[in-house]
């Protein structure tokens, strides 16, 4: 008997391989998946390869609609100037906490697998903190029915269980025995915070309130905490206007501070690489809503993130 093509079939593989396989010059002018918006991410580097993931969404839609930024955009490198656009890895749960849909993914590797920590909504946008793992960084499952960070339960934190609420970016690290989180919230008195929970197994955490409270902003965005010879730097960025940080020496807790600019126009940074006290970062900008980098120079008078275009400046983060 004659084997009949499935034509729909056919249509979805040759749509993969022109997605896998489409090219631009990725360090001029970022980059997207074809046809979609890029916004906030996280890089994870497995041996020569780095693997992004991130939110993605129609361009002139909002983020806030139904229907859009449902699945987390992957994509691998290992040069930043050819990328491999793989199929989405992670998608909302319709029967679930987070029905509406998925932000912020940020990627750690731990305890002998992958674990993504990510903001889920529900249709209301109300917003928690979820976890999913996996084994091989293309299939994800989630690791816990339920939310691990419910702000509802903290005294500090304006949480309202519907209508929509603040608590999304987390930022998860290795700090001596214990794992910590930094991610973005508001307080009762309606201030822009990071708040910190800890945890010894990824899936239990202990609420450790607010880390950081802003004087001038309604919520922080994409919270991001790094060491810097002894010290500690937070950044977060603030509705469309300057990527910022606070020093602190303490991992705990930053003082009440004026947040210092490092570049207008990005909300979402992450560290690729450092050559001593000069760092390669990634960020998304709003004119673009794609994938740059950049590099900070920390001996610089006025420390800022200059872009990076020139792929010959990679070499010296080893790229």
């Amino acid at each position: 008997m004659r084997r009949i093509p499935n034509l729909d079939y056919q249509c979805y593989l040759d749509a993969v391989t022109a997605q896998r396989g489409h090219q631009e010059d990725w360090l001029a002018v970022g980059y997207a998946p074809r046809g979609f918006y890029l916004k906030d991410f996280c890089l994870l580097r497995v041996g020569d390869t780095f693997h992004l993931y991130h939110i993605a969404g129609t361009p002139g839609v909002s983020c806030c609609l139904p229907g859009n930024e449902i699945w987390f955009g992957h994509a691998t490198t290992t040069d930043f100037r050819r990328w491999e656009t793989h199929e989405p890895c992670f998608y909302l749960n319709p029967a679930g906490w987070d029905n509406g849909h998925v932000f912020a993914p940020n990627v750690i590797a731990a305890e002998g697998r992958y674990w993504m920590f990510y903001t889920g909504c529900a249709l209301d946008n109300t917003q928690r903190i979820g976890v999913a793992v996996s084994d091989d960084l293309f299939t994800w499952t989630r690791a816990c029915p339920t939310p691990v960070i419910r702000p509802e339960e903290y005294g500090w934190a304006f949480c309202p269980t519907t209508g929509g609420s603040a608590c999304r970016d987390p930022h998860v690290m290795r700090l001596g025995d214990e794992y910590r989180m930094y991610y973005t919230a508001v307080t009762n008195a309606g201030r822009g915070c990071v708040g910190l929970a800890a945890s010894r197994d990824l899936r239990h955490w202990e609420d450790r309130g607010p880390a950081f409270t802003s004087r001038v902003l309604g919520h922080c965005e994409s919270s991001n905490m790094q060491e810097l010879d002894g010290q500690y730097l937070l950044f977060f960025g603030g509705h469309y206007e300057y990527w910022s940080y606070v020093v602190s020496d303490n991992p705990d807790t930053w003082p009440d501070q004026p947040p210092r600019p490092l570049l207008r126009g990005i909300t979402a940074m992450e560290v690729v690489a450092r050559a001593a006290r000069r760092w390669l970062v990634a960020y998304f900008r709003f004119d673009s809503l794609r994938l740059h980098l950049g590099i900070i120079d920390w001996d610089a008078s006025t420390p800022a993130i200059t872009p990076l275009t020139d792929a010959a400046a990679l070499a010296e983060f080893g790229i």
